[in-house]
């Protein structure tokens, strides 16, 4: 084996942030749908919640061996195949008539988002170690902003009486977004800490277990948010259900900006003060929406627990990818726990609330979340390669 320097490209961050934007429209588009999604193919909330479960199990499947596929291919060759393979999943989503075709085609989707988002990590991951800034948190928040634009043009055609015919169609602009970005993807193949060529350990790390955990509780809070917060508005705080989606932009417009101030926040206090930080002010913002009966109150609620959680996902994928010998399967390893909180998180809060009521079944992510500030030590940045260039 070569003992020379390996040396690679910075990377863009512009193609990146063009990736990251490209997987948010998609995914928001699509989204913005299910209602009609469901008209099409007559099917009840239990059939539809069942269906909808098909993107998470078919991105847990095969995430694990993103790491492999990167490792063999290189990004830029993943992420191509699998944005063309996700729009064309949305696309066939907009030709299914059954809940059982409905489901293949959310599995067959799900794979290919779920690559395609660890794939764009590990570039973005090489992308920012190249260079002194943090970066991921703006990557995140180009997905934020990709989802809200394209629940918007999805909530649009919706309002005009456009079928989903919208489908195949958006998915094609994010197809052309997507594939054009990632072409200017480099190699991530670089330098271990001794300057020699990178091999990767076998087995999982505790250190990679650990950044999962946190990541998990970031993906639980958010998750929890998208899937509950209108809700619990309407039915717990008996608010209008124009309130409870205004709430719900509201947050995901607050994580946007939440993730455009954590770079800045990294670089100046440090990756596990702004993880801390925002668990703490996640936790604030879920009591105050669950335990105070005024829907002022609870709308300002929803506001910080959006800012609080904004940068842990991001956070966490960029303390993965600086794990000594492991890189892109470490961030594959945090990526695949943090998913189990995306996909486990909605049926679990579903059954408590069951029992105990929405408002106290959400405790249970105040738990995870005080489990990941005593965990964001973990979180430490590291020095980056690129620590000694000029931006």
């Amino acid at each position: 084996m070569s003992t020379a320097p390996v040396t690679t490209a910075r990377g863009s961050v512009v193609a990146v942030l063009g990736v990251f934007g490209a997987a948010g429209f998609l995914l928001g588009q699509g989204l913005a749908r299910v209602p009609a999604m469901r008209d099409a193919i007559g099917a009840d909330k239990a059939e539809l919640g069942l269906a909808l479960m098909g993107m998470g199990l078919g991105s847990l499947l095969v995430m694990p061996l993103t790491g492999r596929f990167v490792d063999r291919f290189g990004s830029r060759a993943v992420v191509t195949a699998t944005v063309l393979m996700a729009c064309l999943g949305w696309a066939v989503v907009s030709l299914v008539t059954t809940v059982p075709m409905l489901l293949l085609a959310l599995v067959f989707t799900g794979v290919a988002v779920g690559v395609w988002d660890v794939a764009m990590n590990i570039q973005a991951t090489h992308v920012e170690q190249q260079r002194p800034r943090a970066w991921m948190p703006y990557f995140h928040a180009a997905f934020s902003g990709g989802a809200v634009l394209g629940a918007g043009t999805g909530a649009l055609a919706a309002w005009s009486g456009v079928g989903l015919v919208q489908l195949p169609v958006l998915a094609a602009v994010a197809a052309v977004g997507g594939v054009l970005a990632a072409a200017r993807f480099v190699p991530e193949g670089g330098e271990g800490d001794d300057g020699g060529e990178v091999v990767p350990r076998r087995g999982v790390t505790r250190v990679e277990i650990l950044i999962g955990l946190v990541c998990l509780a970031g993906a639980l809070a958010e998750g929890s948010a998208n899937d509950w917060l209108a809700l619990l508005l309407v039915d717990v705080h008996a608010a209008p259900e124009a309130f409870g989606a205004l709430a719900l932009t509201a947050f995901n417009l607050t994580m946007m900006i939440g993730r455009l101030l954590g770079g800045p926040g990294i670089d100046r206090f440090g990756r596990d003060v702004v993880v801390r930080g925002g668990g703490v002010l996640a936790a604030v913002g879920i009591l105050v929406v669950t335990l105070v009966p005024s829907l002022a109150a609870a709308l300002v609620g929803g506001l910080v627990w959006g800012l609080g959680v904004a940068t842990i996902f991001p956070a966490a994928i960029s303390a993965a990818g600086e794990v000594r010998g492991r890189g892109n399967r470490a961030i594959t390893v945090v990526s695949t726990i943090a998913y189990g909180g995306f996909l486990f998180g909605a049926p679990s809060i579903g059954f408590l609330a069951e029992h105990f009521g929405l408002d106290r079944a959400l405790f249970i992510v105040v738990a995870f979340l005080v489990l990941m500030i005593a965990l964001s030590p973990v979180m430490r940045d590291r020095p980056r390669k690129g620590s000694d260039l000029a931006g």
